[in-house]
């Protein structure tokens, strides 16, 4: 027994108050840090992507796309890192969203796109007034998303809701801002009649001339004296409304003659329905250093005390989306699952062991190891959120393991010798395994090291908050295993870890039973090994049926519908469609297993969320076809289900090319080839119907002759159609009101009143517009897509009962039957891309993880023959993961994946524990077969106990319906692969390790005897 390896033990043994105490501080500092730990849905991660945004409105999209887009996009493009470069151009202005590598700093990337735009910011239009650029970050995700609905009258609410809601909510504490949506403060609205301007002889240019050189406040200077300094401030600020309808335009006119000027609701450009009621937006947002479910839960409790008041009697305040419930459900659903998993590993312990006190003794491993987690997460600096409890329950099962195998150590020791003092029995039980459990611990935790360290994306990032969890947690349990453990074992009578006569392992037909088979096994190894290379290639049939998916991350509580608007409308006649689709969805309310109704819609957009009630009996896929039979049909509309993301069941493809309308062209091909794809639903393009623009072609010798240019008439008309914002005015008691310049209404529903606009005064007669340009109407887009600086228009459709794989598969043969002309292609789109790129990241990484265990053993058992034995509970156990998801119907997907990653650490514990045993007893090669029989048997009853307690840990995720955040991925794959892995990997080692052991032990006695031999024989004819 060497002192390094049971230094531990025996400092626990020799000073117990001390080692008492510091387990009870672990504990308190624990439970402690349980309280302290920010609780989050997710860990605050700088995703590596940006938007930057250039509005620029009133634009046609290949205006936009030409003197916006494409100079932004030359200019980024020469950083370095980029990923993916995508961009949107339309009436409204350009988007472009970059995806940069995740090893790169999100934030030096942000500063080097704003001095890339900037240095082209002499070839961009001068009226673009600014370009935002935007990054994303988990914290920068409202906590609380609502919705506001009445009875009453809401469209004039803004005073009430932001004096006694958004104001409230944003002093309490932990709140960073509170956003409010869908309503808007009055303001005062200077109303111009084109035809009294007219009359008046004033033109649009003249006026805008008075108008923008009044309301000013000015800081003029100074006036010193000998003993002071007096600030001059020259005023002409409105104060009222009056001072606005008489400002003087000309000698005769005053402004209320041509206007009338009062206080109005801003036009609505959009509108919401929740409940079929006209709804409006908050969404709650907080700091990112405060616990999520603490402020949630403060913000709903004020809401909950605003709503009862006389103030809102009347009004819903509906919660829409809550993140803190996804962080409640989630850690309800791992803390019922981790409880039912803990009750069972105790009862199998209990089976086992047959004793109270000892199974409590070693149960007590896992709170401790929890608390220890908890207390090394918060000095760390990480947080609780749905990934580390994640890795919390994934570790539960394991953290009994070490101290499993230490006390079957000891147990075996004291029965050898039961007069050896009680200290000494324990420190020579420990030291016995304490190699191997470390080593064993060690190649748990180091399976995580390639995802760490090795290439950065989105999983591997997220996938390090899970490894950390588990990682302390195991480490946190080995320390328990040699410290407390041994200590709490040295105060009780040692005799109670022998089962009783009755329960005698040696008396068990299991034992029995295994005892002949291993010796059949050790006494036939060519027989052996055929048997063992059938098995592994019996994988082959799995693999072939087994498909990869990561459709597991559905959403099941809501279901979103596109209505895919043909044009342009009204916002009134958009409402009606809406109105009409509401009804037909709440007729069948209850048919459907809908909650509540949110539509949100414009005048070219519009989408409904049904959402579903809890705890329905249908799925969702059942609930659409439900929907899809008697759908209303419309004239102006295709209504149809929005396409959900590779990762919830939804696939797209991309079709690029020089030509967007060449590209609508083949789309018109490509749609029904791919809907009568089976397993493809809601097939259609990205691109709406086209639109008509008016033209308006200015004569420029006309224009010229009124010393006008064409930029001069094109900013007139603007103003006339979509206004002109003046300065504020500051007197109101409600703060600052915008002030605007519009004309009448009806000029926008009307082309004759349009054209009668007075432009400008030429010998006192009025040139209206009419007299200037020339009116045409064109089809245009709405918008132009591009990916990587090529146009590309995408074709997505939804998933019915196929995987992601079946689907692409099935969408290649498709296009195998279309014919793309030169200079266009196609390509599946992102999601088959990510999916692709994951697992070959996770394959990379666990060949990785093999090496890594392999050189850990090898280091451990100073042989390069032996930890072949050990890794071959490896290739057995991914036999035993294919085999059970075939068996239980479940696809190969990226929580599988990450499944097999942590499998790959736990099952090579017991062969490590098994061969670092023989090795201790360096047996002749004569008694070696027996020798490793022997063992085998020993260590029998402590692998099935590691191996039962694990497995039953994981049954409550692999037969519940937890997910990641109560609406990510689920966790059954995962909780599968561990519990059909594992388990088939325990029946082939207890098995195969031995024989190979053996089989390689013999083969190096025989090459080092050959070896012997030659070196003699060469040493006769070759001279010294």
């Amino acid at each position: 027994m060497s002192t390094s390896s049971s230094g531990l033990t025996a400092l626990a043994l020799k000073r117990p108050v001390t080692t008492f105490m510091i387990a009870l501080s672990m504990l308190l500092l624990g439970l402690a840090s349980a309280r302290l730990l920010p609780l989050e849905k997710f860990p605050g991660i700088d995703i590596p992507e940006m938007y930057i945004n250039a509005p620029y409105p009133g634009s046609s999209p290949a205006e936009v796309e030409r003197l916006v887009t494409k100079p932004i996009e030359e200019a980024l493009a020469t950083m370095s890192g980029i990923t993916r470069m995508n961009s949107n151009s339309n009436e409204h202005g350009a988007g472009v969203f970059i995806e940069v590598e995740w090893s790169k700093s999100l934030t030096s990337k942000g500063i080097e796109a704003r001095e890339k735009i900037d240095a082209i910011r002499h070839l961009l239009p001068e009226d673009l007034e600014r370009i935002f650029v935007y990054q994303f970050s988990t914290s920068d995700m409202p906590i609380l998303t609502m919705r506001i609905s009445s009875e009453r009258e809401l469209r004039n609410s803004y005073d009430l809701l932001n004096n006694f809601l958004k104001k409230p909510i944003e002093r309490i504490s932990g709140v960073s801002k509170v956003e409010l949506y869908g309503v808007d403060p009055r303001q005062i609205i200077i109303r111009l009649s084109s035809d009294r301007m007219a009359s008046h002889n004033i033109n649009v240019a003249q006026l805008t001339a008075v108008l923008s050189k009044q309301n000013f406040s000015i800081n003029a200077g100074a006036i010193k004296s000998d003993n002071q300094t007096m600030r001059v401030s020259p005023q002409g600020e409105y104060t009222n409304l009056n001072d606005i309808r008489n400002l003087k335009i000309n000698d005769h006119v005053y402004l209320s003659d041509i206007a009338t000027v009062k206080y109005e609701q801003k036009e609505l450009e959009e509108a919401r329905h929740l409940n079929q009621s006209f709804a409006i937006g908050m969404d709650v947002f907080r700091e990112s250093s405060v616990n999520l479910v603490d402020v949630a839960s403060r913000v709903s409790t004020t809401i909950d005390e605003i709503a009862r008041s006389d103030k809102f009697q009347g009004i819903d305040i509906f919660l829409m989306d809550d993140q803190a419930k996804g962080v409640k459900d989630s850690l309800g659903d791992l803390l019922q699952a981790g409880g039912i998993g803990a009750i069972l590993s105790f009862a199998v312990l209990y089976l086992f062991i047959r004793n109270t006190p000892v199974t409590l003794l070693v149960v007590t491993s896992v709170p401790f190891s929890i608390c220890l987690t908890l207390a090394g997460m918060h000095l760390m600096g990480y947080s609780l959120n749905i990934l580390s409890m994640m890795g919390l329950l994934l570790a539960v099962g394991m953290l009994v393991d070490n101290s499993v195998v230490i006390t079957e150590s000891i147990a075996a020791q004291y029965k050898k010798d039961p007069t050896k003092p009680i200290n000494q029995i324990i420190e020579f039980g420990v030291s016995k395994v304490s190699l191997a459990v470390i080593t064993g611990t060690a190649t748990t935790m180091i399976v995580f090291l390639p995802n760490i360290i090795g290439e950065k994306v989105q999983l591997t990032i997220f996938l390090e908050h899970v490894a950390i969890a588990i990682c302390i947690s195991l480490a946190a349990s080995l320390l328990v295993a040699k410290t407390l453990l041994p200590l709490l074992l040295s105060r009780m009578d040692l005799q109670k870890l022998l089962p009783k006569e009755k329960n005698n392992d040696a008396n068990k037909p299991s034992r029995r039973y295994y005892q002949r088979s291993l010796d059949w096994v050790l006494h036939h190894p060519k027989i052996t090994g055929v048997i063992a290379i059938i098995i592994l290639a019996s994988t082959a049939f799995p693999a072939s049926v087994v498909t990869s998916d990561n459709n597991n991350s559905d959403d099941t509580t809501r279901i979103r519908l596109h209505y895919h608007l043909k044009g342009q409308y009204p916002l009134e006649e958009v409402e009606k469609l809406v109105n009409k689709m509401e009804d037909y969805l709440y007729g069948n309310q209850e048919k459907f297993e809908i909650d509540s109704v949110y539509t949100y819609f414009n005048t070219e957009y519009a989408n409904s969320t049904l959402l579903l009630k809890e705890g329905k009996a249908k799925s969702v896929d059942e609930i659409k076809r439900l929907i899809r039979e008697e759908m209303p049909k419309f004239a102006i509309a295709e209504p149809q289900f929005s396409w959900r993301s590779a990762s919830a069941g939804g696939a797209s493809l991309s079709l690029t090319g020089p030509s967007t309308d060449k590209l609508i062209e083949l789309s018109d091909q490509v749609i029904p080839l791919l809907s009568q794809v089976e397993g493809l639903t809601d097939v259609r393009s990205e691109v709406d119907e086209q639109q008509q623009e008016m033209v308006l072609i200015v004569d420029r010798q006309k224009a010229s002759r009124y010393n006008l240019s064409s930029q001069d008439v094109a900013s007139l008309v603007s103003n006339a159609l979509r206004g002109r914002n003046l300065r504020s005015f500051r007197h109101d008691p409600q703060g600052e009101v915008r002030i605007e310049m519009l004309f009448e209404r009806e000029l926008k529903y009307s082309l004759a009143k349009l054209k009668q606009i007075p432009i400008t005064q030429f010998n006192d007669q009025i040139i209206t517009l009419e007299n200037l340009v020339r009116f045409e109407v064109r089809p245009r887009l709405n918008n132009i897509w591009r990916q990587n600086r090529m146009t590309s228009l995408k074709i997505g459709a939804n998933l019915d009962d196929i995987t992601i794989e079946q689907a692409g598969d099935r969408i290649k043969r498709a296009m195998e039957n279309v014919n793309l002309p030169q200079g266009y292609n196609w390509k599946l789109g992102q999601g088959f891309e990510r999916q692709q790129q994951e697992q070959n990241i996770m394959l990379v990484n666990m060949m990785l993880a093999v090496a890594m265990i392999y050189i850990v053993m090898a280091a451990l058992f100073e042989s390069l023959l032996l930890p072949a034995a050990i890794i071959s509970s490896i290739i057995y156990s991914i036999v035993g993961v294919f085999w059970f998801f075939l068996v239980t119907g479940t696809n190969m997907s990226v929580m599988g994946m990450i499944g097999i990653l942590i499998l790959m650490g736990i099952v090579v514990n017991n062969g490590i524990v098994l061969i670092d045993q023989i090795n201790q007893m360096s047996p002749k090669r004569e008694e070696l077969e027996k020798v490793v029989s022997d063992i085998c048997i020993t260590r029998l009853r402590p692998v099935l106990m590691t191996v039962a307690t694990t497995v039953l840990g994981m049954v409550p995720l692999a037969m519940g319906s937890a997910q990641i955040g109560g609406d990510g991925p689920s966790y059954g794959p995962l909780a599968i692969a561990i519990i059909g892995g594992l388990s088939f990997s325990t029946i082939t080692s207890l098995y195969l390790v031995p024989w190979l052991y053996l089989v390689l032990s013999k083969t190096a006695l025989n090459t080092s005897v050959g070896v012997g031999k030659a070196s003699k024989f060469a040493r006769r004819f070759i001279p010294s």
